[in-house]
């Protein structure tokens, strides 16, 4: 059965599986460590999940800079 197997079925795997699964994985990891409210928090991490694939590119074009704007500032002294 796997005797045909060549090296682009590897490359097939790979870029259907693993690659969104790292994708998936740094957008999770880059929303979860961004200081935020937590209602996009929250949501992001659900769009993210739900749709892993398609979240984890909105959320590298749109999501990181539209948590960034939403962050108040942290108050010293």
């Amino acid at each position: 059965m796997f005797s045909g197997l060549a090296g682009w079925h590897a490359l097939i795997v790979f870029g259907m599986f693993v690659v969104p699964f790292i994708l998936w994985l740094i957008a999770v990891i880059q929303i979860a460590a961004a200081r935020a409210a937590a209602g996009p928090t929250v949501g992001w991490l659900i769009l993210v999940t739900l749709a892993p694939f398609l979240g984890a590119i909105l959320w590298f074009t749109i999501g990181r800079s539209s948590l960034r704007r939403e962050t108040p500032p942290t108050q010293t002294g």
